[in-house]
């Protein structure tokens, strides 16, 4: 859905989904209906597959990357390796990131030890998502601002929550 905003959208010039999973890829082009996009819009999206813990020289010198529910698909020890990619080799003037809010679970009649998704290797509450971004903004020379996305419901927050990191583009 977002690859196909995007295409849509004249102010992207190229938009590129990655996924490493084939079957999310051959999902993502079914839902990008590309027979009801124009020569131009279809011209500039490039689905790819790949892993954002891996150094891709492909996706560096880009804009923005976004990773719209990704991290916590990820063994918490290969977020390092998100860092480096992502944040080092990319190096994007901005990056979004969204992730589900562990607190706001209650809300779903899940128990505190229970995930959203069998997939899922971790859930950050809202204070350890925080101290993630902003060890990140720190360490890579970025800013970072935290929002919450969807409604938000007294103690819990809201579903999921996101991190906009920002940096001076050279």
């Amino acid at each position: 859905v977002l690859v196909r905003a995007l295409a849509l959208d004249p102010a992207f010039t190229e938009v590129v989904g990655v996924d490493v999973s084939p079957r999310e890829l051959a999902r993502a082009e079914r839902r990008l209906n590309p027979d009801r996009l124009s020569d131009s819009q279809r011209a500039k999206v490039t689905l790819r597959q790949g892993s954002v813990t891996y150094r891709d020289d492909a996706l560096a010198g880009f804009d923005a990357i976004i990773l719209v529910e990704v991290v916590e698909h990820l063994d918490p020890d290969r977020l390092a390796a998100l860092e480096a990619s992502v944040f080092g080799a990319a190096h994007p003037t901005h990056v979004v990131v969204t992730t589900p809010n562990r607190e706001f679970n209650a809300a779903y009649g899940l128990g505190p030890d229970e995930l959203r998704h069998p997939d899922h290797r971790f859930e950050w509450t809202r204070a350890e998502f925080a101290a993630w971004a902003e060890g990140v903004a720190a360490r890579r020379g970025y800013t970072v601002a935290l929002r919450g996305v969807g409604e938000e419901l007294p103690d819990l927050g809201t579903p999921t929550q996101l991190a906009l990191f920002s940096r001076e583009a050279p």
